[in-house]
């Protein structure tokens, strides 16, 4: 049997088992989700779509397998533990939809950054599916702290900017205006506005993620601009 099969990674990626490393075999199918139950602490579980965000080092969820909108995430760097089987409180909170699920497809995840850690908690479809997260997951969260800084601050500066995109996948002046603030940066509205329309070279009056980046870039160099209390910030966001 091949290590694919054996994996429940679908047939139709099994005969690239030979070229491609197991565990990014097991990576790309946590990206395009499986559905699961949730269990939740004030509300009944639910069925949803559980992904991988790679490119901005999550665990997320939704109603259906979109990685633009979901309901909910977990930081990968923030997981402090995996532990498969049903001990959390949101397991025990609903112990008549809990005592239907196999243990073998049940796991928790263990987040946050203060003493009292919050908790994911999850029944899969099967007991592969399980195995599938269990691995995935305790490799990348690792991972994803070990990565070197410009790399982790590229995924928080995409984390951010998927927050406040428009359909378009753009964000504006406004939404720069809104965003400094929270990372501690502050600026006056016409030196942004004229280090916007700088790196806005077509004139679109909104940017894409490249652009977006690069005007962060500026800011944090900018002479206007408190570059200390800004780096402080964006260490306090990376949790270095």
């Amino acid at each position: 049997m091949m290590p694919s099969m054996a994996l429940g990674i679908p047939n139709g990626i099994t005969s690239l088992g030979s070229f491609i490393p197991e565990m990014e075999q097991i990576i790309n199918q946590l990206e395009r989700g499986t559905v699961v139950t949730k269990f939740f602490p004030r509300k009944r579980p639910e069925r949803k779509t559980l992904m991988i965000r790679r490119e901005t080092r999550q665990v997320v969820w939704a109603r259906a397998a979109t990685t633009r909108s979901f309901e909910g995430a977990v930081d990968l760097r923030e997981i402090k533990e995996i532990r498969m089987g049903k001990n959390s409180k949101d397991f025990e909170k609903w112990p008549e939809e809990a005592k239907r699920m196999e243990n073998m497809r049940c796991f928790v995840v263990f987040y946050g950054l203060e003493f009292r850690l919050k908790t994911l908690s999850i029944s899969a479809l099967s007991e592969k599916e399980c195995e599938l997260w269990l691995r995935g997951l305790r490799y990348l969260a690792p991972d994803t702290i070990k990565s070197p800084y410009p790399l982790q601050v590229e995924r928080w500066l995409r984390k951010e900017f998927y927050a406040m995109e428009n359909n378009r996948e753009m964000v504006t002046l406004k939404d720069m205006k809104a965003f400094l603030p929270r990372v501690n940066c502050k600026i006056s509205t016409s030196r942004l506005r004229e280090l916007f329309q700088e790196v806005d070279t077509k004139k679109r009056t909104e940017l894409g993620f490249d652009d977006f980046a690069t005007l962060y870039s500026k800011l944090m160099f900018d002479e206007s601009v408190s570059a200390a209390s800004t780096v402080e910030c964006l260490h306090q966001n990376l949790n270095l």
